[in-house]
C-alpha cells in the first residue's frame, strides 16, 4: 500500500520485496527516502514476504545495506530492556545510518545493562532521570514555556550535550494507563514526560521519538501539549499519532501514541506511515509454533509454578476444549461477572495474541494460557511476540540468570520493535531527509 501527502505531493510511506539468491530484499521509502536493503532467507521462509522479513529478523541474522547516509546517534530515556530502540535501530538499518547508542538512563540498574550488552551502549547511568537535568515549565497546554535553558546536572550526562542526535523515549505510563483505576490522568508520574523536551534542548538533539499509551493525551495535566508547545518553541517541527502493531502485520494487537519531533523539517506523520506499510495479519503460532516444546533451560524458558485453583483451571479449559473460562470456574470476586473476560483465558493460536504486558506468566493477569500445552506463556515467548530476536541477550551480566520478575517487567514493558521501526522511519524520512550535522 502507497499513500501519498497531498500537500507536497510525497510518498507517505512504501514497501516491496523481492527474493534473489537465497537473499530477500526490501525497497522502502518513507518521505524524502527510498533505500534497498536485504537479509538471508531463513530455512523456515514460506513465501509470505512480510513475515519471512520479519522472521529472518527474529532468527538474528543481521540486515545490510550498501548505502551509507551517516550515524545517527542516541540516548534513551526511560531505556528498559532497549525496546524502543530495536525498532529505531532497524529503521536505521534499512534507511542506510549507523546506530550508534551514546547513553542509555533507567532507574532499573539492570535493564541498564540488558539494553548496554545488546545496543553497545557508551554510556550506563542508572538514576532518576528527573534527577538528572534542571528545568522549570511556565504554564500548560499550548502556553507551556521553559523559564530558562534546561541543563544536565550530571557529569556523565553531561558529555552528550552536542553529541546526541536522536533522545528516544519511553516515560512510564501506569499513570496514563486504563488499569490504573485510582490516579489515572493525575499521577505525579506522568510529569516525567516533560523529562524529554529538556533532555532534548539541553543536549542540542535534533530529532525526538517519545512514545506512551494512548490515553498519555488525556492527562489533566496536558503532558503531551505541554511537550509540543516547549518543542515547538525550541525550533522543531511535530506530529504525533498512534500505531497499531497488528495492522502492520505483525501477531500482537498492542498500540502505541508516539509524538516525534525534528529540528528544521517536518516528521512524516506516523500513524500515516503505518497505514502505508499495513500488512497482512499474522497469527499467534507464526511466532512461537517452534517453542511450543521448547526444553526448560533455566534462562528465557522458565517452568511457571501455578496454585492448586489456576492449575484446575487451565486443566479445565483443555479438558473442556474452551478459551474462556466461565464465571463458575472463577474467583468469588467474579461470580457476579466481570468486565475483564479474557483473564484466565487461553491464546487463539489462528489469531494474534492480545497486548504483552508484565503478567504474561500469571493465569489471572490476562490471556495468556498458550493454546496447546497447560501453561502461560514463557519468557521466550512472550519475547518473540514483543520482537525481540532469538539472540536478544536478557541478562544483565555474563554468567547470571534474571528472575522471573525481571524477565516479565523487562519483556512485558517493552515497546514492540515494529511500532518503535514505524517512528524511526517517520522521523528520519519526514519531508526532508535527515542528515547528521556537520563536524566541528
Amino acid at each position: 500500500m502507497t499513500q501519498v501527502d497531498a500537500r507536497q505531493d510525497v510518498v507517505v510511506a512504501a514497501s516491496s520485496f523481492e527474493v534473489a539468491g537465497g537473499r530477500i530484499h526490501r525497497t522502502v521509502s518513507v518521505g524524502a527516502l527510498t533505500s534497498r536493503s536485504s537479509y538471508p532467507l531463513t530455512d523456515d521462509a514460506t513465501g509470505d514476504d512480510l513475515g519471512d522479513w520479519w522472521r529472518s529478523f527474529l532468527r538474528g541474522e543481521q540486515v545490510t545495506n550498501e548505502m551509507h547516509r551517516g550515524t545517527v546517534r542516541s540516548l534513551d530515556l526511560f531505556c528498559g530492556p532497549g525496546g524502543l530502540a530495536l525498532g529505531f535501530s532497524q529503521a536505521c538499518a534499512e534507511l542506510g545510518y549507523d546506530f550508534v547508542s551514546e547513553a542509555a538512563i533507567d532507574d532499573d540498574a539492570g535493564a541498564v545493562d540488558v539494553y548496554a550488552s545488546n545496543h553497545g551502549t557508551k554510556r550506563r547511568i542508572s538514576a532518576s532521570v528527573r534527577s538528572l537535568v534542571d528545568f522549570q515549565v511556565r504554564g500548560v497546554g499550548e502556553n507551556a514555556r521553559f523559564l530558562y535553558d534546561p541543563e544536565i546536572l550530571d557529569g556523565v550526562a553531561a558529555e552528550l550535550v552536542g553529541n546526541v542526535d536522536v533522545v528516544l523515549a519511553g516515560p512510564p505510563c501506569q499513570g496514563h494507563s486504563n488499569l490504573n483505576n485510582h490516579t489515572r490522568r493525575t499521577d505525579r508520574r506522568n510529569e516525567l514526560y516533560l523529562t524529554v523536551p529538556a533532555f532534548a534542548l539541553a543536549t542540542g538533539a535534533s530529532l525526538v521519538v517519545i512514545e506512551n499509551v494512548p490515553a498519555v493525551i488525556h492527562d489533566r495535566q496536558q503532558v503531551v501539549a505541554t511537550t509540543k508547545a516547549l518543542l515547538e518553541t525550541a525550533g522543531y517541527e511535530v506530529t504525533m499519532g498512534r500505531v497499531f502493531a497488528d495492522r502492520l502485520g505483525w501477531p500482537q494487537t498492542r498500540q502505541r501514541f508516539f509524538l516525534l519531533a525534528r529540528k528544521g523539517a517536518r516528521p512524516m506523520e506516523v500513524a500515516k506511515v503505518g497505514e502505508a506499510l499495513a500488512g497482512d495479519q499474522r497469527n499467534l503460532w507464526w511466532a512461537i509454533k517452534d517453542l511450543e516444546d521448547e526444553p526448560v533451560d533455566g534462562g528465557l524458558v522458565v517452568e511457571s509454578l501455578y496454585s492448586e485453583e489456576n492449575r484446575r483451571r487451565i486443566d479445565w479449559l483443555f479438558d473442556n476444549e474452551k478459551h474462556d473460562l466461565p464465571l463458575s470456574e472463577r474467583p468469588d470476586c467474579h461470580q457476579d461477572g466481570t468486565t475483564y473476560n479474557a483473564v484466565y483465558g487461553r491464546l487463539f493460536h489462528d489469531k494474534p495474541a492480545p497486548t504483552i504486558t508484565t503478567g504474561f506468566m500469571t493465569p489471572g493477569r490476562g490471556r495468556y494460557i498458550h493454546p496447546t500445552r497447560r501453561r502461560t506463556l514463557t519468557p521466550h515467548e512472550a519475547a518473540r511476540l514483543q520482537g525481540f530476536p532469538d539472540g536478544y541477550d536478557f541478562h544483565p551480566h555474563p554468567g547470571t540468570v534474571s528472575s522471573k520478575s525481571q524477565l516479565g517487567k523487562w519483556i512485558g514493558d517493552a515497546v514492540p520493535m515494529p511500532l518503535g521501526y514505524v517512528a524511526g522511519l517517520s522521523v528520519l524520512g519526514g519531508e526532508i531527509a535527515w542528515s547528521p550535522p556537520a563536524a566541528g
